[in-house]
């Protein structure tokens, strides 16, 4: 019996050193996930804007088909050195990581995203992306009957991190400038403005793009909104 207990007391000294050095290895691993996570942070976040309806799109009550629209690329305005970033996440521990777009420029962005809202709405849109510097002077005839352009005058994104809760807010502001391309005249202009925001417990790239296009696609659909549009339309056209 002596003998016995003492290999049971053998062995159970050898579980304990077993289970302690399994212990300080598990600890050692997490520790090095830990570093290697913070090591491997993303430096930068990237997203896709895109033009997502946020309300009911209602046609034009005229046949917006016959009119043949062109969207020249938006001039950014933003009072910034870097115009490719559109937004920062601030990290718990104060760290700033930029967003930036994820397939083309915000310029190129805004400008699809008007052009997919008309396609919507009814009107015909050209395939052309020409640059316009919103000067009557610089309107080519190649453009249709109707020029767009705009600018871009606020496009931020932000995501504010804390142990507790994500914040995540977006804003977006254009102006808009509707041309005669035969007459070389600009009969309509129009400001816009759209804004996003959320809280949630979790991080993720795609909530940032889903704040951003909510807002992009507000402002958009404010812009082109009603039958006002439509009636500077007609009666630029005398139609």
């Amino acid at each position: 019996m002596m003998n016995r207990e003492g290999w049971i007391r053998k062995g159970s000294s050898r579980g304990r050193g077993e289970f302690s050095l399994r212990s300080a290895a598990g600890l050692i691993v997490a520790l090095l996930l830990s570093v290697w996570l913070t090591g491997c942070a993303p430096k930068l976040y990237s997203i896709d804007m895109r033009y997502i309806p946020t309300k009911t799109i209602q046609p034009p009550q005229n046949d917006g088909r016959k009119y043949g629209l062109t969207v020249a690329a938006f001039i950014d305005q933003r009072k910034q050195e870097d115009t490719l970033v559109i937004g920062r996440v601030v990290r718990s521990d104060g760290e700033t990581v930029p967003v930036l777009p994820k397939y083309v420029t915000p310029q190129e962005a805004v400008a699809a995203a008007l052009r997919e809202l008309l396609r919507q709405s009814g009107y015909a849109v050209s395939p052309a992306k020409p640059e316009w510097d919103l000067a009557e002077g610089t309107i080519r005839p190649e453009w249709g009957a109707i020029v767009v352009g705009g600018a871009i005058e606020a496009l931020e994104v932000t995501c504010v991190e804390s142990y507790a809760m994500k914040k995540y807010t977006a804003r977006v502001r254009v102006s808009l400038a509707f041309a005669d391309v035969s007459k070389k005249r600009i009969f309509y202009r129009v400001n816009a403005e759209g804004s996003s925001s959320l809280e949630h417990i979790v991080f993720s790239e795609e909530k940032l793009e889903a704040q951003i296009n909510t807002a992009l696609s507000d402002a958009m659909e404010k812009a082109v909104e009603g039958p006002e549009m439509a009636r500077r339309i007609r009666e630029a056209l005398g139609s």
